[in-house]
Order: structure tokens, then sequence, then C-alpha cells
């Protein structure tokens, strides 16, 4: 516990940088999930305009690009004359080393379709998945703040996630850092835009042996673990089932619905996703944001000076 402790105050941020944070995720958001970029659709121009972004963020923040100087890997799908790209920055551990641990967060979107009678035809994809985004690219100004760390950092803007994972299995079949040696992959598809929270859950939930850990380092910031039965099933939604399935460990986190106290939160119409309704809108509430990322940034702590001992115990759960 005090191991677990002495990570937690290395992720405490100081009043002024929390509120940089936040102001810098709204802006990425906001950006991303904008009506310029038309839903981000694969094989549009405007995907290739957040990558763009992102690469300009991660070049700005300090990462690294890969060994060809470039931050964009670009791959096929098929079906499709455009390449797609997933969006890489480095930040190298303090020794060389092939042991890597990888953040992930997926761009792409469903772009613009065309219904009849729909007047609103950009599914912008705010909460699906520009916030993730948003997430990924702080959490990653926050560690090029700090001292280099054990392990090798990689975050991973994956593309074509609405269409079938491709970026994510691209990633696995040519990653920067030998696949086994990945310690773990912090996935993020969701972030909490509404308001202060106390409890999460953690995807999967079954078939891997560190959710305790992760439920021990959350307790120590004041957070409370549920688990409710759809963790199961949308575990399979996200790009970590792949690498579940290669027995890589893998994890999403979501916050709940409880209010700080304890109270249950009242419903919020965020919009739904995967429609033209997901878009940043008047009843988010961002003040959850920086405890969500500090959330992040404790587990990933954790497991860089924690490597081993956790695996996935379970692959049949994880086959396609």
């Amino acid at each position: 516990m005090n191991q677990i402790l002495a990570v937690v105050l290395m992720c405490v941020l100081p009043l002024s940088s929390r509120a940089q944070v936040v102001d810098n995720f709204k802006t990425h958001t906001e950006y991303l999930a904008s009506d310029e970029l038309r839903g981000r659709g694969t094989g549009s121009k405007e995907i290739r305009l957040a990558a763009e972004y992102i690469a300009g963020q991660f070049k700005s923040i300090g990462l690294q690009p890969m060994a060809d100087q470039s931050y964009f890997q670009q791959f096929p799908i098929p079906g499709q004359s455009e390449m797609e790209a997933n969006v890489i920055g480095i930040i190298p551990a303090a020794s060389a080393t092939n042991r890597s641990l990888v953040f992930t967060a997926h761009y792409d979107g469903y772009g613009v379709r065309e219904i009849e009678g729909q007047e609103d035809i950009i599914y912008n994809g705010a909460r699906d998945n520009a916030i993730g985004v948003a997430a990924l690219i702080e959490i990653a100004r926050i560690f090029k703040t700090e001292k280099a760390a054990a392990q090798n950092l990689v975050f991973v803007s994956t593309a074509a996630e609405e269409s079938g994972k491709h970026g994510s299995r691209y990633y696995i079949e040519h990653p920067v850092y030998p696949l086994q040696e990945i310690t773990i992959c912090l996935n993020i598809d969701g972030f909490n835009v509404s308001g202060s929270r106390e409890d999460y859950y953690v995807m999967p939930r079954q078939g891997v042996d560190f959710v305790d850990e992760i439920e021990t380092i959350a307790a120590s910031m004041g957070w409370f673990h549920v688990s409710p039965d759809k963790v199961d099933h949308m575990n399979r939604s996200f790009d970590t089932v792949l690498f579940l399935a290669k027995g890589i460990p893998a994890f999403t986190l979501w916050t709940g619905d409880r209010l700080k106290g304890g109270k249950t939160a009242p419903p919020i119409d965020f919009g739904r996703i995967h429609t033209p309704d997901d878009e940043v809108n008047k009843n988010w509430n961002w003040e959850g944001v920086e405890d969500h990322i500090a959330l992040y940034k404790a587990i990933a702590d954790y497991f860089l000076n924690h490597p081993d001992n956790i695996s996935v115990t379970d692959l049949t759960l994880f086959k396609e």
C-alpha cells in the first residue's frame, strides 16, 4: 500500500496545471468533434486533418516519432484505395529496453451519412471518441514533463476502429517495440464529461489478474469500484480485445453515476453515440476530467514500476 500511495502522490498536479489540462482537453475535443472535421470518417480528407492535428500535438509536446521520423503508421484497409494511419508518439525509457507501456485511443468516427428525412448528417463522434484522444494527448503531455520512466511509453491514436479495429490490429502486427514486451495497454474510449464522480468500472473484469491492483490504486485516490454485468459485453467493443487475444494485458476504464458523497447522479442527455447527436453540448460538465486523467496516470505509473506478474488468464474470453 505504501508503494501505491507513493505512486498516487506523484500524480497530484498543481491547481494551475490541472486547469490547463482541462482547457487543453476542451480545445482538442471541440476541434476533433467539430463540423469542420465532418465526423472523421475512414477514407475521408477530414480523417487526415484529424491525424495531422494529433501528430502536431505530439510534436509540440516533444514526443518522438517512429524510427522513420514519422508519426504516421500507414496501413491498407481491404476494399479502400486510401491508406489509413495510426498516429504514434514515443517517450523513450531512461535506459535502453524493449519493455513498453502503451496508451491507445481511436480517433476515427462514422463521418457523414445522408439519411432521408435527417437534417444533421454529420456524426461528430464527440464522446466516441474525440474525448478519448483529448485525454491521450494530455496524459502524454504530463508524462513528458517528468523524468523518463523505466519503460518506453508509446501513445497510439488508432485509425479505423469503427470499421473493424483495423488500426489496432495493424499495430499489434507491427508494434514499435516487441509485442510480448508490452507490459499493459491502457485504452481510452470514452471519458468523463459528466462532472465529478467517485465510481468507475474496468473492462474486462474477467480473464485477467490485474483488476485487484487497479482497485487498490483507485481506492487510495477515493474511487469506488463497481462491476456491472455490461462490462463483459462492452469489452468486446474496444481495441483492447485484440491485445487481450494475444495475451497482452489491456483495459478500458469508465466512470459511473455516483457523485462525490455517494448520491446517484441524475440522467444527463449527452447525445447518443453513433448518431449525429454525439456532439459537444451544454449538458457536458468538464469538472471530472482531471480526476479521470489522474486515475489513468496513477495506474500507468504503478505498472511502469511493477511490470511483472500481471497476465491474461483466459484467452478464450477474447477470441474474435
